[in-house]
């Protein structure tokens, strides 16, 4: 898909990752290293344990595909080679602290006026946290994500392979497309700017705006959700490990529950009392106090007594044939023998340099019809490509020769993605975040639904006060994750109703939704027939396993969480799984999408074709954890339950402050970071610790770190310790990020009005473009909202019409 551009990746290991997904799809991504190679080469795990500038897992995992140049950018020398590779380049990236950056973004753009420059930090480019240091775990205690995770009994808790910087880095390369797509109309490049902290926000499914809705907190508990009053527990144990159950009641999902209660009564497991609860009904029962605030409790405890006496194996093959969400919580050796994945072609099979044996990598992140993406090659070594890279240096870019329309757009006076259309058909979390990405930043995306299958959004907390009064639309998750879009209620059951779908399908350049596998097609309006009424039209199935292959799993990506290795990196040691918080694979799997429709745009710019875009929201996850997979896969080696430890960084913890469950992340990843911490606290004796001492009495380091802090003020100690260049922040929950600085200075929150309940708070886009930023206006729609905009005015029908469609009951 995006074979005519060159992409410059001048990011570190934190940032890899951007720049081997636009390799996946074809781009000529060029390493930029320095000479003693990337960090992600000296970043463990290590073939066969053995460190080396080519054994490195991190390498291995986000730098295949590439070819590596070395220039060392804190010279004169090395910054004038950056600056004559970026004359030809398309796009550059970069990561890092904002005094770190060898050249500005204007000073590229005086060589290159179309390149689009995207650049990772740790809080963004600009405000007063912008020169603050922040390890991965630090990034995701400033972002909430630490806040949700773990057991309510202990600290927050990380999860076990390393998480924060790669929301990032998937948020940079969508960046870079978005880039690419304004440029196909203005011929000028731009700034993207990303800040890791706003990027594992995602991860909190935007609960970060609870204190605003006047809503509980969502908080950490274990292998539980936590609604407040009462928990709704999703791990239970199993004769050989631990597996996951969806628990939840409502519309939405009275009917898996009600099997699932079935099978136990079946098997003896719970009388028919407990069989029959109206499913439905339960929420709204608990919460008016008819059913007491401990029966999701006692359910959990009949779950648990049924399962623990079965394997894994045997749960989930009878859960698949009884439609239950059941899955085994894997190991990632496990993973790495996933039927499933074998049969849809996942893995890339390669051997790196210095390897024994090929060894199995994660591969294509989606499947294209019209433009399938590549398997790449090993990862290269330090400097291969130098001679061959510095020769073609005068290669014109993709935008060579392009002029602007109209003299471009000029600074906010349009969107990077207007003129887009999106039919968006998705529901939950994962699709809607898909439609959401794009309505940020400029396109029309018409959201369809209706009364009868109800979105789970809107079934979901935070409330607003005003929700009794407008029963489905006081969904603040609802108001958040489809912000921006026009509502249309179609019931596609009706032929009426069939018929304004397929008139949609015309009018869409880009149709998404997020059925279970094949159910669009069972519905009659699969690709081959939307191809037919719009050869142009590129559709997104997304679906926890993907459109083919051996697994059907419907249901949550708190299930896919599980089935591929989230859940059970995520623990301390001797305690049941505690994590990662919610459906985690559906904030994950959303960047990708992004990534994949705006990359078959761009194709369909050249070729004029369509596609049909199959995204596995396990399969595309799965590349957050590579490095871990490859140590189970090169070293045969399972992450073990390590709590908040580092391999390579001691201190490294979460802890106390003063307060009801105030902590702070605090890491030292040299030794002058130690010195600084120990002079701190008063323990010079102990400011000549090496690393490798430090990590042999980490437990002992841990406790006098908490004893030190446990009285302290959280933000007065991360200004304190950031002062003397310690990676620190307080973990933040709803509260904190609200009255965050940083968030505000970068506009992060939006107060939107909303047409039933009024003003109401929402996040904004992910990330910042310097010419043509993001602007969300609106929360979520509700219910039909939008009819007579998008009936009489995208489609151009006459109020007749639409009235022969209400009288028919489509438009419920």
């Amino acid at each position: 898909m995006l074979s005519p551009y060159r992409v410059l990746d001048c990011t570190d290991d934190r940032g890899h990752l951007a720049g081997m997904l636009l390799a996946q799809l074809g781009a000529d991504v060029v390493l930029i290293e320095p000479p003693e190679g990337s960090g992600a080469r000296r970043k463990g795990p290590y073939a066969g344990d053995q460190p080396g500038p080519d054994n490195g897992l991190w390498h291995w995992a986000y730098n295949r595909g590439k070819r590596s140049v070395t220039a060392d950018l804190s010279t004169e020398a090395g910054r004038q080679r950056l600056r004559t590779l970026a004359a030809s380049a398309d796009v550059l990236l970069w990561s890092g602290r904002p005094g770190d950056l060898p050249l500005a973004y204007e000073q590229l753009a005086d060589v290159n006026p179309g390149l689009v420059m995207v650049a990772m930090t740790p809080f963004g480019l600009e405000g007063p946290k912008a020169d603050w240091a922040a390890t991965d775990m630090v990034v995701c205690a400033a972002g909430c994500q630490l806040a949700l995770t773990g057991n309510s009994d202990m600290p927050p808790l990380r999860i076990g392979a390393p998480q924060g910087y790669v929301h990032g880095a998937a948020d940079m390369a969508v960046a870079a497309m978005i880039g690419l797509t304004e440029r196909r109309r203005s011929g000028r490049g731009q700034l993207a700017d990303v800040s890791a902290q706003v990027s594992v926000m995602q991860a909190s499914f935007g609960y970060t705006i609870n204190a605003a809705w006047n809503a509980p907190l969502m908080r950490r508990s274990g292998d539980s959700i936590d609604f407040g009053d009462y928990k709704v527990r999703w791990t239970y144990p199993a004769a050989d490990g631990e597996v996951s159950i969806t628990l939840l009641f409502g519309a939405a999902m009275k009917e898996f529950t009600a099997n699932l209660f079935q099978w136990i009564w079946e098997e003896g497991g719970c009388d028919e009392a407990t069989r029959d609860k109206p499913w439905e009904d339960l929420w709204v029962r608990i919460m008016s106090g008819l059913e007491p605030a401990t029966e999701p409790d006692r359910l959990a405890d009949v779950i648990a007594a049924f399962t623990s006496t079965r394997t894994k194996a045997e749960l989930a093959a009878e859960a698949r044939r009884r439609r239950v969400l059941l899955a085994p919580i894997a190991t990632l050796t496990e993973v790495m023998e996933n039927d499933h994945l074998a049969e849809r072609g996942f893995w890339d099979v390669v051997r790196p340099a210095g390897a024994l044996r090929d060894h199995r990598l994660p591969g294509r992140f989606v499947v294209a019809s019209g433009s399938p993406l590549r398997p790449l090659p090993p990862p290269p070594m330090l400097g291969a490509h130098t001679d061959e890279v510095l020769t073609e240096a005068n290669r014109p870019t993709a935008s060579a020769g392009r002029t602007a329309e109209g003299g471009g757009a000029g600074a906010g006076d349009d969107h990077a993605l207007a003129g887009l259309k999106v039919l968006d058909l998705t529901w939950s979390i994962a699709g809607p975040f898909v439609g959401r990405g794009l309505a940020d930043f400029g396109a029309t995306v018409v959201k369809v639904e209706t009364h009868k299958r109800p979105d789970i959004t809107r079934t979901a907390s935070p409330f607003h006060p005003l929700a009794d009064k407008h029963p489905m639309e006081g969904s603040g998750l609802h108001a958040n994750t489809h912000a921006g879009k026009l509502g249309l209620e179609l019931d596609l059951s009706t032929p009426e109703g069939a018929e304004v779908l397929w008139d949609l399908v015309r009018w869409a350049d880009v149709v998404l939704e997020s059925f279970s596998a094949g159910a669009l097609e069972r519905m009659g309006f699969g690709y081959a027939r939307m191809a037919e009424v719009n050869p142009s039209v590129i559709l997104l199935s997304t679906c926890l396993p993907g459109q083919t292959g051996s697994l059907e799993l419907p249901g949550y990506g708190n299930l896919s969480t599980a089935l591929f290795g989230f859940t059970s990196t995520t623990s301390w040691p001797g305690r049941a799984s505690s994590g990662p918080f919610g459906a985690y694979t559906d904030v994950i799997s959303p960047r990708f999408g992004l990534l994949a429709v705006l990359a078959a745009l761009d194709h369909r710019e050249r070729m004029g074709l369509g596609q049909h875009l199959d995204l596995s929201q396990a399969e595309a996850s799965l590349h957050f954890i590579a490095p871990a997979l490859l140590d189970a896969e090169v070293n045969d080696r399972d992450v073990s339950a390590q709590g908040n430890s580092d391999a390579e960084m001691a201190p490294h913890g979460v802890y106390p402050l003063a307060g009801d469950d105030c902590w702070i992340a605090v890491a030292c990843e040299t030794d002058e970071e130690w010195r600084s911490l120990a002079a701190e606290m008063g323990r010079l004796d102990l400011a000549g610790m090496s690393t490798a001492e430090r990590l042999v009495k980490r437990d002992e380091l841990d406790q006098l770190v908490a004893n030190w802090t446990r009285p302290q003020s959280g933000e007065e100690l991360q200004a304190q310790l950031q002062k003397l260049g310690v990676s620190a922040h307080q973990v933040q929950n709803s509260p904190e990020c609200l009255a965050d600085p940083q968030l505000a200075h970068r506009g992060h929150y939006l107060t939107v009005e909303h047409h039933l309940l009024g003003p109401v708070l929402i996040e904004g886009p992910r990330f910042k473009l310097s010419r043509t930023p993001g602007k969300t206006v609106v929360p979520g729609p509700s219910y039909g909202q939008h009819a007579q905009e998008v009936l009489g005015g995208l489609l151009g029908y006459d109020s007749d019409r639409i009235a022969v469609l209400a009288e028919a009951g489509a438009l419920g």
